[in-house]
């Protein structure tokens, strides 16, 4: 008997409504089931990390910013794959730097190419094809 595919749960963190609103529709559109919060506490409180194959987080958030949600999912043990996106500057790279060295698998600067995102989303995560 075949199994029912269960698209895998993307969480993305970001405090522009529109840009959650868009990267839930894209990624939906390319068979991923994607979560969407305004924030890193809004995130915690819900529970979904443990559910999460990937997290998509913007830099600056209220409150926690997402480098200090992935430097407390890595304390905690959580092996969830980390994409970054942010609209800051970061001219010197060292943003970037940061968030790969704690573990960061892809860091996009916005506006980026939707092509950019779903290709580190599959670097890390399987297809419903596969």
């Amino acid at each position: 008997m075949r199994g029912t595919y269960t698209p895998q749960l993307i969480a993305v963190v970001d405090d522009e409504a529109a840009l959650r609103q868009a990267i839930r529709s894209l990624l939906r559109s390319a068979g991923f089931n994607a979560q969407c919060f305004a924030s890193a506490a809004e995130l915690l409180r819900a529970d979904s990390v443990k559910r999460a194959a990937c997290l998509i987080l913007d830099v600056h958030l209220p409150g926690m910013s997402g480098l200090e949600l992935q430097q407390l999912l890595v304390a905690q043990g959580a092996r969830i794959p980390v994409i970054f996106i942010t609209g800051q500057d970061d001219a010197n790279g060292s943003l970037q730097a940061r968030a790969l060295q704690a573990g960061a698998v892809a860091f996009l600067r916005k506006p980026f190419l939707e092509e950019d995102l779903l290709h580190a989303l599959k670097q890390v995560l399987p297809t419903s094809t596969e």
